[in-house]
């Protein structure tokens, strides 16, 4: 069994091979339509364009062995293809509409029912071929769907843990592309091969309008559009997204011919939208916004891939049927990386803006507000785990006799030294702060007595004498330092403060008599 699913797997990566470099041999056939408007492409292809409604194609095709006629389903209501004897033709199930034919069937008769005019191409293939094309078509838009899906769901579970919109807006866009080309090559009816709602042409043209609305929403939010180009230009190119939406809604209600002239003013409206996207993100580029050269080169992928159906028609037969989707997935991994630098860049900004907001400009320790922010993360913390808190609350002693003798620069000084003291003697992820004046706190979650006991022995050893050098003096300095540790839960931070600052002052007045009594 394991030979055979190698096998197979060769034989499908030897026909991918063959497909992206050149083309199948022309099958021993010939068809010819007697009716409707046609150009034959070879032996083995056939363009017709089709007219809006029902319609009956009579074909004559000469095969010496077992075929398939095999074509799109795109915007079909309804086929069925009858032998001479007016026979029904079996269907083959797939992502194509395709009939197996062979000898006998010399001359053919193919009812369509079309949504709307459009050209058709009809194919005949060996069945070997043909079983090794439809392989070739499922496992790539498998890939493509798969891949699609799951960057969807790792980029919004990135956006919902962070909570950042330039996710979800990303997820929005993959999501609705993928959707798109899903519809468009026909791999939802391969699983329900009687819907032929997911042929419809208002439904595909539903998901145009919205992946055109998300690509641009995306790059507005990627690039920051707001910030970039003036307010006119933004409201512009926006207001055309919106348009291009609330067509694709509209559409949905109309009748089929009011709905094909939708779609023409649609394919106009998302021309004049992606240009102007276009040029904003060249003129983003020019101005070196972040990430965007990424997205510069996203375009370009999806422009070159473009170029084989539009140029290099001949040079690949995979790249001319899969270049767009094999584009869209380069250009969507290209862009998954521009997203996740550009919300770095915000949390690096938001997490400099809080320190600069929350930290002291004197002593590079935590402020009053940012210290109280991280000193409730560590309560609630310790109130869910448990251990042991350690909070410290430290003042220094006659700091006002040391600023009057001294001067206040020296006082400065001081307090610099102190915090220095204070983040060396601590881990990182103690909560550091200065309260005001010449007041320190110290917040610790330790998971053991013995752990909170030796944090503050060390603090208390550091600033129970200690010589601090200035600029032209040597000043001693002590400080008092109130220690309260405890494994009681609690969510009051003010008496927890209270606690410190009462056993402080205990330490302080005992310092105070010390002196007095070596005077």
């Amino acid at each position: 069994m394991a030979c055979g699913v190698s096998l197979n797997f060769v034989r499908l990566l030897f026909g991918l091979i063959l497909l992206t470099f050149g083309t199948f041999a022309n099958a021993a056939c010939v068809i010819n339509a007697e009716n409707g408007t046609s150009d034959t492409d070879s032996d083995s292809a056939l363009s017709i364009v089709l007219k809006e409604g029902a319609q009956r194609l009579s074909l004559s095709c000469d095969v010496n062995a077992t075929h398939v006629l095999y074509f799109p389903r795109n915007y079909l209501s309804y086929n069925q293809l009858y032998d001479s004897e007016m026979q029904k033709v079996p269907k083959l199930t797939g992502a194509f509409e395709s009939y197996a034919i062979d000898n006998t069937h010399k001359r053919l008769f193919l009812d369509i029912n079309s949504q709307v005019e459009r050209p058709v191409r009809l194919n005949i293939a060996t069945l070997n071929d043909f079983q090794t094309l439809a392989s070739i078509h499922t496992f790539t838009l498998s890939l493509f769907i798969g891949f699609c899906l799951a960057l969807t769901l790792y980029v919004g579970m990135l956006g919902t843990s962070m909570r950042n919109y330039g996710f979800y807006s990303y997820s929005f866009y993959v999501l609705s592309a993928a959707i798109f080309f899903l519809l468009q090559e026909g791999l939802l009816n391969i699983a329900f091969p009687h819907v032929a709602f997911f042929s419809n042409f208002k439904l595909h043209l539903l998901f145009a309008g919205i992946t055109v609305f998300a690509a641009v929403k995306f790059l507005e939010q990627l690039l920051d559009f707001k910030a970039l180009l003036k307010v006119w230009q933004r409201q512009f190119i926006l207001g055309m997204a919106c348009s291009a939406l609330a067509l694709s809604f509209v559409q949905i209600i109309l009748s089929t011919s009011d709905a094909m002239r939708v779609n023409s003013t649609l394919s106009l409206i998302t021309l004049i939208t992606m240009t102007c996207t276009l040029s904003s993100c060249v003129y983003a580029a020019y101005r070196k916004v972040h990430c965007s050269n990424l997205v510069l080169m996203g375009i370009a992928v999806m422009v070159f891939s473009m170029m084989f159906r539009l140029v290099f028609s001949d040079v690949s037969a995979f790249m001319y049927r899969y270049g767009l989707i094999v584009g869209i997935t380069i250009e969507a991994f290209i862009f998954a990386i521009a997203t996740s630098r550009k919300v770095k860049k915000l949390d690096d900004d938001r997490l400099s803006a809080f320190k600069r907001a929350s930290t002291d400009s004197l002593c590079k320790v935590l402020n009053r507000s940012g210290w109280e922010g991280i000193a409730q993360s560590l309560l609630t913390n310790f109130n869910k785990e448990g251990g042991y808190l350690t909070l410290l609350f430290i003042d220094v002693d006659n700091f006002k006799e040391i600023n009057d003798q001294y001067g206040h620069h020296c006082g400065d000084k001081v307090l610099q030294v102190i915090a220095k003291i204070l983040l060396s003697r601590c881990r990182d992820q103690d909560a550091v702060g200065r309260l005001g004046g010449d007041e320190f706190v110290v917040l610790s979650h330790c998971y053991s007595e013995g752990q909170s006991e030796r944090l503050a022995a060390r603090i208390e050893a550091s600033l129970l004498e200690r010589d601090i050098r200035t600029d032209n003096v040597v000043i001693s300095v002590t400080a008092s330092v109130g220690t309260y540790i405890t494994n009681e839960r609690c969510k009051d931070l003010t008496t927890l403060l209270n606690k410190a600052d009462k056993l402080m002052y205990s330490v302080k007045e005992k310092h105070k008599t010390a002196q007095l009594a070596s005077s």
